[in-house]
């Protein structure tokens, strides 16, 4: 922990005033004072957090992530995917859209807890995740109160809406980088979730509704159509949409770096954590903020975690839950390899602060590492 110099409060408050009396300059010039109050860099996405409201750098200019909304006439092509083994169909855009198995359990399942199989969905307008869990005899709300107490707090247990005559619970889960638009509903054997990552494009909402309402069951499975849906809801996600820090779904360059199927915004030239780990990884399942990565990793059949320290000899994230004391926000880095000892060197970018950098941490320091069950036969990374 550094000493703070009387030196070191004036520059804080000229952080602040930065804020306040710059509004197109703040980015160039918080972060030069920044830089230069912290030596320690791993102290830097905290000194941002600080220095900007709610620690979301809304006011830099990035390249491709936070820019004037796109504009498009509305969706009016569709194709149907259906699903034989579980019994559903559903409607996605025609027309730059792909639907790719990206999560799926063999049968017997491996792991009856977690996600039995997820499709993504992507194109020009967004990236939609339609997952399916088993209810494992629960009632949904029940079911709701499990996940809430095994992954992320959910913000509630009650049904707020309907899907396909079943009940169904939808909300905006606000991020500092990224916000998510949520709709769970269950049928008593199954529970979906239908996951979008919101960005600044009304065809990506337009495009989740739509699907949302076009959910159906084959007719041997179950109920088909009767889905409600409260306008203030699709109010909320509008809303999330304006202020959504991203433009395109798949932000393929960020510092210089190259991943053309990550789904987590860049801010300008100074990066994120959750997309260089997803970078270095060459791809994970995780959506949303840093600080929710921890609470996702049971639904995920391949995916372990476990508390400090990290396991010997594998590649691991090491994470930061939401409200820790050193990044309260959350956050990843990426720790190429363990060999045992009291520390370990993980490389990261923080948010809108720093391209790339790497330091060595008391392997105590994060919640816990999230790991592959099992490696792949070959492995990506380049540490900055």
């Amino acid at each position: 922990m550094c000493k703070v110099s009387f030196l070191s409060v004036l520059v804080l408050i000229a952080i602040v005033l930065s804020t306040i009396v710059l509004p197109r300059n703040i980015c160039a010039v918080r972060e030069n004072l920044v830089v230069a109050l912290y030596t320690d860099r791993a102290m830097l996405s905290e000194a941002a957090q600080k220095a900007t409201p709610e620690g979301r750098v809304s006011n830099c200019e990035a390249s491709n992530a936070i820019a004037a909304p796109i504009t498009s006439e509305p969706i009016t092509d569709w194709q149907w995917l259906e699903d034989p083994v579980y019994g559903y169909a559903i409607e996605f855009p025609d027309g730059g859209w792909e639907a790719e198995v990206t999560v799926e359990q063999p049968i017997p399942f491996t792991n009856p807890e977690a996600i039995l199989k997820r499709y993504t969905f992507v194109g020009p307008e967004g990236l939609i995740d339609l997952d399916i869990w088993l209810a494992n005899g629960k009632e949904f709300g029940q079911w709701l109160e499990w996940y809430s107490k095994t992954r992320n707090q959910l913000p509630g247990t009650s049904p707020n809406a309907t899907v396909t005559g079943y009940p169904a619970m939808i909300f905006v889960e606000d991020g500092v980088t990224v916000d998510m638009l949520t709709a769970f509903w269950g049928d008593g054997r199954y529970v979906f979730r239908l996951w979008y990552t919101i960005t600044r494009n009304e065809n990506g909402l337009q495009a989740f509704w739509h699907m949302l309402e076009t959910f159906a069951y084959s007719s041997d499975t179950g109920m088909v159509g009767n889905t409600q849906i409260p306008e203030s809801l699709k109010e909320d996600s509008r809303e999330a949409m304006k202020n959504s820090e991203m433009t395109s779904p798949l932000i393929e360059h960020c510092c210089g770096y190259y991943s053309p199927t990550n789904p987590f915004p860049c801010c300008s030239d100074r990066g994120n954590c959750t997309w260089w780990v997803y970078y270095q990884y060459g791809g994970v399942p995780f959506r949303g903020d840093a600080g929710t990565w921890w609470g996702q990793v049971p639904n995920y059949p391949n995916w372990n975690r476990k508390a400090p320290p990290p396991p010997i000899g594998k590649r691991s994230i090491a994470a930061y839950v939401t409200g820790h004391p050193v990044f309260p926000h959350g956050h990843v880095s990426y720790a190429n390899s363990y060999l045992g000892g009291g520390s370990v060197m993980v490389s990261y970018m923080g948010w809108c602060v720093n391209c790339g950098t790497t330091r060595t941490i008391s392997v105590y320091e994060p919640t816990g590492y999230i790991f592959l069950k099992r490696e792949p036969t070959t492995v990506h990374p380049e540490t900055p």
